[in-house]
């Protein structure tokens, strides 16, 4: 738990006039547990919030500090910038600061976006200046059209004696390079209008973390239009891939070729842009309209994903197996003919979701390639995702490439003591069969997933079983990203930190 929720407690309570001992008397606890809690030295969720914020007359939404949970994160990267590092920035004092004067963080976050996003487009528009070969072709052209503008001109203005015919002759040479500069003067403004809106001072990947972290990735409309389709037929295949196939708006009957698991992701596919896709793009007009055009791109493809998980994976129906397999990643994917990113995803969209009285606990999902960039990721609070760049070289997610098609667990624990299990699996992508191993084709190359879970969340898993959470269990000692890992003995370090005595 954050310390913004505990103190929200507390300056809540205090603002209403209520005693330590009577709120405590009011949720059911003891005023000392209580008193763990608003100092953040107990952690509070689930049930036990949603009776907090009941007693303090609120939204459990709004005493989570969700949005101040995103802006410490963020205001943790400007302190451990370098261009402030004369100001001797304390990162631990970012939460106290948001939790006095949220506007001001707010502010302050805004600006250095917009400082950031400025900075950014300005040098890729030096390096486009410098190596795009469109560009140097297209001045090269207006160089040479406003040399024969000038040459022409020179010749009109300093020879008296030209014929009549020789002056129509040049003023058409006038009128055509003049054209033709028009032409790729032009050409080279559209080029540039090309980039995203200017005015937009966020990179793409920052909307779509905030577009994900403000609706909580649940899309109510787009599970109900799915909801329709598919929940009358259950789990069974056959049934499945009958009611897959009502939804298409041509009604083809037609087999797919290729293994069930792939014909019934293309179904799903196929019907989430044939009947889903009204409601994918009023859903992206209600909750994404304010973001750049490339942040829309990317959540439009992300709520067309979302949609064919919920068309392979009605949220009761596969809630209820998750629930009773213990989340079981590769066995949910056996039982459902689907992979086990799939799975993964689904998990992660689903939390709150209600199966007798057990709540789907919140999971994140992370995806990344061979090279170690991130191509997925479904964040939450709880867990410090990398804002930029790879994530630290520690996580599960990079070692499970060692052992692909195995599942690998682990316990990571934060720099600031916080506890997370990581469940990894790496999984070959493109094509497959022999041909696809030949030296000629493209070489064979693996993702893995990943879901976070928190220590609470954790022990209703299969992955939680034999493990410790305590303060004296073992833990592998993981960070961010070395740019703002504190932790200055780690062997595995890449880049030097930004802040603290080892800072360039």
């Amino acid at each position: 738990m954050t310390p913004i929720v505990g103190r929200r407690i507390r300056e809540t309570r205090r603002a209403l006039g209520l005693s330590q001992s009577e709120l405590a008397r009011r949720m059911g606890i003891s005023p000392a547990y209580l008193n763990l809690i608003e100092f953040s030295k107990r952690r509070i969720g689930g049930k036990l919030l949603r009776k907090a914020a009941a007693c303090l007359d609120l939204d459990p939404a709004d005493l989570d500090g969700a949005e101040e949970i995103r802006l410490v994160s963020e205001l943790r990267d400007v302190a451990a910038d370098p261009a402030l590092r004369p100001f001797n920035l304390d990162p631990g004092g970012v939460e106290a600061f948001v939790g006095r004067h949220p506007d001001w963080g707010a502010a302050m976050a805004r600006l250095y976006r917009s400082e950031r996003t400025s900075h950014e487009r300005a040098r890729a528009l030096s390096d486009r200046l410098t190596h795009d070969p469109y560009l140097r072709e297209t001045v090269h052209q207006m160089l040479t059209q406003i040399s024969s503008i000038r040459s022409t001109a020179e010749i009109l203005a300093d020879v008296p004696d030209i014929s009549d015919t020789e002056r129509t002759r040049f003023h058409a040479v006038l009128a055509g390079e003049s054209g033709r500069l028009s032409d790729v003067a032009h050409a080279l403004a559209t080029y540039f209008d090309r980039a995203d809106d200017p005015g937009h001072a966020a990179t793409p990947a920052e909307d779509v973390e905030r577009f994900l972290l403000e609706t909580g990735n649940a899309f109510p409309d787009i599970e109900a239009a799915a909801s329709s389709i598919v929940d009358s037929a259950g789990q069974d295949l056959p049934a499945r891939i009958a009611a897959l196939r009502s939804g298409l708006a041509n009604g083809t009957t037609d087999e797919m070729a290729g293994p069930v698991e792939t014909r019934l992701a293309a179904l799903a596919d196929a019907v989430a842009e044939v009947a889903l896709e009204p409601v994918i793009e009023a859903t992206l007009e209600a909750r994404a309209s304010d973001v750049g055009a490339a942040a829309q791109r990317h959540i439009r493809r992300l709520l067309r994903t979302h949609a064919a998980d919920a068309l392979l994976l009605p949220a009761q129906a596969f809630a209820a197996s998750a629930v009773a397999m213990r989340y079981d990643i590769e066995a949910l994917a056996a039982a459902w003919t689907v992979g086990c990113e799939r799975v993964c995803r689904r998990l992660a969209s689903l939390a709150g979701t209600e199966v007798d009285d057990t709540a789907i606990p919140q999971i994140a999902y992370l995806c990344a390639n061979a090279a170690g960039t991130t191509i997925d990721r479904r964040p939450v609070l709880d867990l410090p995702f990398p804002r930029h760049g790879t994530a630290c070289p520690l996580w599960a997610i990079y070692r499970a490439f060692t052992r692909p098609g195995t599942v690998t667990r682990q316990i990571a624990r934060f720099p600031d003591g916080r506890k997370m299990l990581f469940v990894a699996r790496a999984r070959r992508t493109g094509a497959s069969g022999f041909q696809a191993a030949e030296p000629s084709s493209m070489p064979r190359a693996h993702v893995t997933d990943m879901i976070a879970l928190t220590p609470a969340a954790a022990a209703a898993t299969v992955y939680g079983d034999g493990l410790e959470f305590g303060t004296r269990g073992p833990a592998d000692p993981v960070g961010t990203h070395c740019r703002v890992c504190p932790r200055r003995d780690c062997h595995h370090r890449t880049d030097d930190p930004l802040v603290g005595p080892d800072a360039d």
